[in-house]
Formats: structure tokens, sequence, C-alpha cells
């Protein structure tokens, strides 16, 4: 018997194995992929953190239900992704994070190979650069900084409202620079 092979997702159906030394195997092998995944589309460490055990006890309690023909780390981050949205739903109140678009989108393209991803954040923290200092200064803060938007905007003299539209404004304008900069994935079709 090959002890390297990989078992089903059922792990009852393993003779002699422990029922949960497949699943801590494949979330030890695949834990980098899936936080990381998660930090691309939570801005702050601590969200982002929080999220990943949830995420794993999620994994854990769905683990009977894995598929073993398909990719570990394809189902985890399916279930992150959700988990991510979750979390949003609940805080959406006391911070300003992505819209389910916006999410979707950067979950489709992190789902892509690791160097196009590494492509993509060299795009992204280029084309924050290219931003003046007063807009620069606002998506660190929001984005990266301790304070909600409230005391933002409390602290620029400004409504909330207010930096939420400044924000979105800012978004759009680095994901158009971000896809001047990239190179189409489609150019090759």
């Amino acid at each position: 018997m090959d002890s390297n092979r990989e078992t089903t997702g059922n792990p009852e159906t393993t003779a002699g194995a422990v029922p949960d030394e497949h699943f801590v195997t494949q979330l030890a092998r695949h834990h980098s992929l899936i936080r990381g995944f998660i930090g691309t589309l939570l801005p702050h460490q601590t969200d982002a953190e929080d999220v990943f055990q949830q995420t794993c006890l999620v994994l854990w309690r769905k683990w009977q239900t894995f598929d073993a023909s398909q990719s570990f780390a394809a189902w985890a981050c399916g279930i992150a992704f959700y988990e991510v949205k979750n979390f949003q739903r609940v805080q959406s109140r006391d911070r300003h994070y992505f819209s389910d678009e916006v999410l979707s989108l950067i979950a489709a393209q992190q789902n892509k190979s690791l160097p196009e991803s590494e492509q993509r954040k060299q795009a992204l923290q280029d084309c924050i650069q290219k931003l003046d200092n007063e807009n620069r200064k606002l998506i660190l803060d929001c984005y990266h900084g301790p304070q909600t938007i409230q005391e933002i905007a409390d602290q620029l003299g400004r409504s909330r409202d207010a930096i939420y539209k400044k924000l979105a404004r800012l978004r759009l304008k680095l994901m158009d620079c971000m896809q001047q900069s990239l190179p189409s994935t489609e150019a090759g079709s």
C-alpha cells in the first residue's frame, strides 16, 4: 500500500487511517494558499485571520462532502470566499468593505496562477503609488488603518457618505489603471 497516495475525501473509507489525518495533511499543505486568498479579499489582517479560522472550522464540518477527485485548494478557497462574504455582511456597518461585485472579481482573479497573482499585486501597488498623496493616504487609512470610515470622515471634516463615494471613485481609478498595466488574459484567444 502506497502511504503517499491521496485518500478519498471520506475519511471513513480509508482502512486503518485516522479519520482526520487526510484533512489535516491537506489543510497543512494548503494553509498559506487559503490564508493568502482570504487576505486578498479582506483589507485588514485581523479580519482575514478571523475569517481564516472560521473557514477552517467550516472545512472540517464539510470534510465529509469533499470530493477527492477535485482540488482541495479550489474547494477550500470556494468555501473561504463564502465565509468572506458572510463576514462582510455582518461587519458592513462598522467598516467599508469591497462590494460583492468587486469581491467576486478579486476572487476570480485570485483563482489563477500565483505568478499572475503577484503581477496583479505589484500592479495594484504601482497604481496606488501613482495616486496623489491625499488619495493614497485615504486608501491606505481606509483599507489598512485601524480607524473606521466614520472616524476618518470626522478627522477630515467630511461626511461618511462623501468618503464612501470618494473610495468608490478611487477603486474604479485603480481598477482602470491595473487593467491598463496588466497584459490581457484574452490576448491569446
